[in-house]
Formats: structure tokens, sequence, C-alpha cells
């Protein structure tokens, strides 16, 4: 393992670290993909990947050599104009993950850094993440606060 990361944005050639990092995102949260579900499941990333990346799926990479050890995904929307969104366009930071063998070297905070650079470089009016216990402490360090909505979204799944 080297302390000499290599961090940039993910192109094309990427999508295989980025299907991996997905996957075991998952696991980490607890929803890992079932074996016989994954082939499927690694196909609609690669589909939905390939056709977002770098429009409006940006993502980061942290490499040791060849091998992943970090990653992070940024996800843009358009939607109505509101209170929060003058413009109608936000973001939402999804899928930071370090591997476990790389924690605690400031890979999460470095791509964190490059994921919110970029929201402000596209112009974005806020961007939105969900806080896992340990990634929290990193997110309020860059600045996050709580969100406490007024009327609480609500789901009809279907």
């Amino acid at each position: 393992m080297s302390l000499d990361f290599t961090i940039r944005q993910a192109q094309s050639a990427d999508i295989p670290l980025l299907i991996q990092a997905r996957v075991d995102f998952l696991a980490a949260l607890g929803h890992p993909i079932p074996d016989d579900k994954l082939k499927e499941t690694q196909k609609r990333l690669q589909t939905f990947i390939t056709q977002c990346l770098n429009r409006d799926l940006f993502a980061w990479i942290a490499l040791d050599d060849s091998q992943i050890a970090a990653a992070g995904f940024l996800q843009v929307f358009q939607i109505m104009v509101h209170g929060n969104a003058p413009s109608g366009r936000y973001g939402r930071i999804v899928n930071v993950l370090t591997w476990e063998a790389y924690r605690s070297q400031g890979l999460g905070r470095r791509i964190m850094n490059q994921l919110i650079a970029k929201a402000r470089q596209l112009g974005l009016d806020y961007i939105s993440l969900n806080a896992s216990d340990l990634g929290r402490p990193l997110y309020e360090s860059l600045g996050f606060v709580d969100d406490v909505p007024e009327d609480p979204p609500m789901i009809l799944p279907l």
C-alpha cells in the first residue's frame, strides 16, 4: 500500500472501478447485492454510468497504483425553481467510500473537496448528502449541516 495516491476525475475507462465502488458502497451500508443479481446490477450500473458520466454525474477516484482506494460521486439535478434552488439546479453527493485499508489518510476529504469544487464550478445552488455515522464528522468539518425539512418528504414505494 502506497502513501502516494493519485486522485483524479473519473473517465470512461474507469467505469469498471465506479461499478465496483457502487457495489462495495451498498455492501458497506448493509445492502449487498445478492450473487444471483450481481451481473444484472453491474449491467444496469454500466448503462447508467456510461450515459451520465461527466454530464450530470461526476466522480473522483483515489488510486493506489491501479487499485481503487476511495471514490465519490456528485449527481446533478435540474428541478423547478424553489426557495433553496433559485436556479433550479442542485447536486447530491452519493457513494463516498474509502476502502477500509485506506481510511484515516485524508482520501475522503480530498475527494469531497473535489466534489464541492465541481459543484461550485457548475454553479449549483446547493449540494446535499446522507451522512453515515462514519462520514458525519468529515461532512460537518466541511460545513454541511443537518437539513430538517419543515414538511418532511414522503415516498410511495412502487
